[in-house]
């Protein structure tokens, strides 16, 4: 005979078991889960408020303002639409202070680089000299920019500057570094990566010193060479970190304005004139803010178009 039923009544032997119900410790959590992240929006309001007046509005004012036939910054205008525009896309010069800015912003962003990563990789060595210049090597970033634009002025001067004499000592004539259209770009790209570069060089060490010793030392015992180390288990771990120095770093560096004001002022004959320049050039010595507003917000679209590049084509793998 066989085994008996000793299922329930009215029900199947082989009937999959119900579900159990939602425990009220588990919608507990979620609500209070909820809870939590209202509060965190709530702590973020004031921060977006103030964003949103500091970023928000001068872009509405400046979008306004190109739409209008204003000369000086106040003064009454009408109302011209995208004639503005127009005007701005047709002058020879917009299109080449934005192909002189691309150039700024690609040397900029290789020669910091290079530097930023030989110094974090220096200063990762042991030895009291390396303890030193992790203090030492932010000193070029604190300078403020007047400073830094008078010291380099000084050195390169061509009559008693001290990095001319010493060019001068080997054979080298630097002749005017500022006052040459043909290196006057160059010299002030060297002179803006001097000062901006210890900040990432401090960012690199950081996130350097993030890395497993473990994974390392098991690369060491592989057999890996230190060049094989880095690419393959340093620079994936360094890589959300230099994405996001890079973006930033790269937005930065293409609207500096200082630097190239109080060093060339744009010259000789425009060789150092980015569009940071033209605008304030359009705006303060032409007086046509009109045009220089349209010649900003046509400046944040071509920002905007980069940026959303730079994120599509090199953000990290497995990144949301």
């Amino acid at each position: 005979m066989g085994a008996p039923d000793r299922s329930a009544p009215g029900r199947a032997p082989d009937s999959p078991a119900a579900p159990a119900p939602r425990s009220r410790t588990s919608r507990r959590r979620r609500r209070g889960g909820i809870k939590h992240d209202l509060f965190g929006y709530l702590l973020l309001t004031p921060i977006l408020a103030v964003m949103a007046l500091v970023l928000a509005l001068p872009l509405v004012q400046a979008v306004l303002t190109s739409l209008r036939d204003e000369r000086v910054i106040g003064s009454p205008s009408e109302t011209v639409g995208f004639d503005t525009y127009l005007i701005i896309l047709q002058d020879p010069a917009f299109w080449d202070a934005l192909g002189r800015s691309g150039l700024w912003l690609l040397l900029n962003l290789a020669v910091q680089t290079v530097l930023a990563f030989g110094t974090a990789l220096l200063l990762q060595r042991q030895g009291w000299w390396a303890r030193t210049a992790r203090v030492w090597v932010v000193l070029p970033w604190v300078i403020p920019t007047v400073a830094v634009a008078v010291i380099w002025q000084w050195m390169l001067n061509s009559n008693y500057g001290v990095i001319t004499h010493a060019f001068a000592a080997i054979g080298i004539d630097l002749g005017s570094p500022f006052s040459d259209p043909g290196i006057a770009l160059i010299t002030v790209i060297l002179v803006n990566s001097w000062h901006w570069f210890p900040l990432a060089a401090v960012v690199i060490y950081g996130a350097l010193a993030t890395v497993p010793v473990s994974v390392l030392e098991a690369a060491k015992v592989d057999g890996a060479n230190a060049w094989q180390t880095f690419w393959a288990v340093t620079f994936p771990i360094l890589q959300p970190v230099l994405f996001a120095l890079g973006l930033v770093g790269s937005l930065w560096s293409f609207n500096v304005l200082d630097t190239i004001l109080l060093t060339t002022g744009g010259g000789p004959a425009g060789a150092t004139t980015t569009m940071p320049m033209y605008v304030y050039e359009t705006a303060f010595d032409a007086f046509r803010s009109s045009q220089a507003a349209a010649a900003s917000v046509l400046t944040v679209l071509v920002l905007g178009v980069a940026a959303a590049l730079f994120v599509r084509f090199l953000r990290p793998k497995g990144s949301p």
